[in-house]
């Protein structure tokens, strides 16, 4: 019978390499969590590690309280707001966080992103736009905690000037909600454009 961790490891890799290799994700930024189910542990991303380059030997694992059990190096630096997500939502078992550049353009003048795609509004509904300075800090997570207290069934939202988190019972979910909201962002984006270029005719 196969080991749980070491499947929930290969599915974050998973998660990882798709979401290099689509571009929704470039450079060493971006992070990726996957909680076991029935269990406090949360396997994570390491800290300054590429999604391209993740393998199972730089994925650190720890507990709600942020402890590590397993790995070497640091866990993502955004560890904090996962885990606060963790312990809100027992539901979600993968959280996905990208700093997608079409979706941080569509936040910095909106307050939520409005699904246009009949697909995206059937699977997310309406986007939330987390307002708020900082950095996987005090303020974010208090923040990340009264956005999920107002919306218990949330999916995703995006954190301006930060970038998309996507939530969902697996990690291979609650990435590809996080793809759907960069697209849904790039759709929001070309309406606007065909607005404007309407405009100047």
């Amino acid at each position: 019978m196969a080991d749980p961790i070491e499947q929930l490891k290969n599915e974050l890799l998973a998660c990882a390499r798709r979401a290099y290799t689509i571009g929704l994700q470039t450079g060493n930024g971006g992070n990726l969590s996957a909680r076991l189910a029935g269990t406090e542990q949360v396997v994570i991303k390491g800290s300054g590690t590429s999604f391209g380059e993740c393998a199972v030997d730089n994925l650190v694992t720890v507990n709600l309280a942020g402890e590590i059990i397993e790995g070497r190096g640091k866990p993502s630096k955004e560890i904090r707001t996962h885990l606060a997500i963790y312990r809100l939502r027992p539901d979600v078992h993968g959280i996905f966080h990208s700093h997608s550049p079409w979706a941080i353009a569509y936040a910095e003048d909106a307050d939520e992103i409005q699904p246009l795609a009949l697909h995206a509004r059937s699977k997310l509904g309406v986007i939330p736009v987390l307002k708020v300075d900082g950095h996987a800090d005090e303020t974010v997570e208090r923040a990340v905690a009264a956005l999920l207290q107002s919306q218990p069934d949330l999916k995703a939202f995006v954190q301006a000037k930060h970038g998309i988190f996507g939530l969902a019972p697996t990690i291979t979910l609650a990435e590809h909600h996080a793809e759907l909201v960069e697209e849904t962002a790039q759709i929001g984006w070309l309406v606007e454009l065909r607005k404007a270029y309407r405009q100047t005719r």
